[in-house]
């Protein structure tokens, strides 16, 4: 039985690893929200000249078919606007 044990203790600390990276992974992972028309209105300075990027080092402001998007991780947006 002593032989065994070492290896459930492999099994659990992969386990234990897989969850942390998941868990990251869901925490970090960027989403984009459309921003209004009237909020790009009062940007101080002009949407088009903000340089701020995200944790990854992308830009948090990005412009797609016309329509400009906010763009920062799952778990900021939860607690941050």
């Amino acid at each position: 039985m002593s032989r065994s044990s070492p290896r459930w203790r492999r099994h659990l600390l992969a386990l234990l690893g897989a969850a942390l990276v998941t868990g990251a992974y869901l925490l970090f992972r960027p989403v984009c929200a459309p921003i209004s028309e009237d909020t790009l209105a009062v940007f101080n300075p002009p949407i088009e000249q903000r340089r701020e990027t995200t944790f990854y080092g992308t830009a948090i402001f990005r412009q797609e078919d016309g329509q400009w998007f906010q763009c920062k991780t799952w778990i900021s947006r939860q607690f941050y606007f």
